[in-house]
């Protein structure tokens, strides 16, 4: 059996509360005899948290739901004549158009004069917003209003710019394809993480970043070209591990964004992306007072009226700002900070649960376990993390899920769990096999545990703790090992156990 469509529950589920209210009233103005019946349709499928027709089809009257196909696709095809009629009053790039369908309009009924005053103040919108993806549009309008008066020209003068404006718009809408190009091709090879250290793959990065056509985007006409040069140069640099450029071209690209505050009314998503690219560009070099400033920029930007209204907002900027606090904490070891954090963020991963990217709400649980567990909590701690572990799954987050049960580790021992633990240690061997990197740290803390519970005594607890400590220094200055420190501070946690 075919499987029913979900298509018209997401599109119901991604309309705004303000989109949802003119739809409300827009039912009502444009739908005669059945609007209750589509309305009725619209409020059932908006308040599913996942898509059931047998239940929408049970909660309708018996006559309307034997429609039902027809009713869904009604609806559907409603929803998108409405949110055009919204967006035709709220997006400039919407009022463009209706100006030019309105001018072509006018010309046909013989109203030149009108029609030039549409097309006047549709080209008015497009200089202020830099428009271009609409001016070959305009100006065919243009041009065949001038065909009607062409033998009546004293001079070639109109037809020349005509020419020229048309030029010009060709030579914007190619910037502006050719930089989007460019950041789309830097965004798949950053997806794959293909390592720039790769001799061949740098050199054919290296080709593009400095070839004229691409260095040319600093200074280009159309920011919104400019946008993606900036963003393009970002990507590479992040790539490269150049965290002093990338941060450059991050902080000139959200310049460019709040010099030209239209920018920010029509692409509000790509702000947030380059405000939290320049935290973490931040993050990496240490800044931390740029990083608090930019994380309370952050926090405040649902209240503006740019970004209003964009579909998701708040657990988004929720997931981006509580990872980046909480790393920042933990990096500059205010762990009894970093727990009072604690609670007000396990109330946001349960309010946005079903809104946050999966791999960055599991993130999210082992830094508030580990933060719990550097702070002694380990009861807490354990609490978290088994949470955690329950949601793993094979290809998942290997690598953090690797950590977890480490940590796991630790925390048995700390809670006195020895039989359990001489139980957990094999078992993470095995599960470990094979992981690749294979970190010297990690073999050497589980052969410490395992000596750890069999230990008879403190003396004897104490001598392994120092012959692990005498292990483990060398190997914090080996690069290879330094992703393990990063998801756990063993001196740390050898700095408690001594005291």
């Amino acid at each position: 059996m075919k499987k029913a469509s979900d298509a018209l529950f997401r599109l119901a589920q991604a309309m705004t509360p303000s989109e949802k209210r003119y739809f409300h009233q827009y039912a009502q103005r444009h739908v005669v005899g059945e609007q209750n019946n589509y309305l009725q349709l619209f409020q059932l499928i908006s308040r599913q948290r996942n898509y059931d027709e047998a239940a929408l089809k049970r909660a309708l009257p018996g006559e309307t739901a034997a429609h039902f196909p027809v009713l869904k696709r009604q609806l559907f095809q409603l929803l998108l004549d409405c949110l055009s009629q919204y967006q035709r009053k709220a997006h400039p790039s919407e009022q463009v158009k209706r100006r030019i369908q309105a001018a072509g309009i006018l010309k046909e009924k013989g109203l030149v004069k009108q029609a030039r005053q549409e097309l006047k103040a549709a080209r008015k919108t497009i200089n202020r917003y830099q428009l271009f993806i609409h001016l070959p549009e305009l100006l065919q309008v243009e041009k065949s209003l001038l065909e009607q008066e062409v033998s009546r020209l004293p001079n070639t003068r109109k037809l020349g710019q005509w020419a020229a404006e048309w030029a010009e718009a060709l030579e914007s809408l190619e910037q502006e394809g050719r930089f989007g190009y460019y950041n789309l091709l830097m965004a798949r090879r950053h997806y794959q993480k293909v390592s720039l250290s790769d001799k061949k793959e740098k050199s054919a990065v290296l080709e593009l970043i400095n070839s004229s056509r691409f260095t040319q985007g600093k200074e280009v006409k159309s920011l919104l070209a400019r946008m993606d040069y900036f963003r393009t140069l970002a990507t590479y640099h992040f790539m490269a591990r150049e965290p002093e450029k990338a941060l450059a071209c991050n902080q000139a690209l959200l310049g460019l964004l709040d010099q030209h505050p239209f920018l920010r009314e029509l692409h509000p998503s790509r702000y947030i992306v380059a405000l939290n690219n320049f935290l973490i560009d931040n993050f990496q070099l240490k800044n931390w007072k740029a990083v608090e400033e930019g994380l309370a920029k952050l926090r405040s930007l649902p209240g503006q009226t740019a970004f209003k209204k964009l579909k998701g907002l708040k657990p988004k900027i929720f997931e981006q700002s509580s990872l980046l606090e909480l790393n920042m904490l933990i990096s500059q070891k205010a762990y009894q900070q970093a727990q009072r954090q604690v609670s007000s963020i396990e109330e946001g991963l349960s309010l946005f649960s079903s809104q946050i990217a999966l791999h960055n709400k599991l993130t999210l649980q082992y830094l508030l376990a580990y933060i719990s567990f550097l702070n002694k909590n380990y009861s807490q701690s354990l609490g978290l993390l088994n949470e955690l572990l329950a949601a793993q799954s094979k290809g998942l987050m290997e690598e953090l899920f690797r950590f977890a049960r480490l940590l796991q580790l630790l925390l048995h021992y700390e809670l006195g769990n020895y039989e359990l633990l001489s139980y957990l240690i094999p078992s993470a061997r095995r599960l470990h096999q094979g992981m690749q990197p294979a970190y010297q740290a990690e073999a050497l803390l589980l052969d410490t545990l395992r000596k750890l519970a069999n230990a008879p005594d403190k003396k004897s607890k104490a001598e392994i703790i120092k012959s692990f400590q005498e292990s483990l220094e060398p190997l914090s200055s080996v690069a290879q090992e330094a992703r393990f420190f990063e998801y756990l501070d063993l001196w740390q946690w050898v700095q408690y156990f001594s005291r």
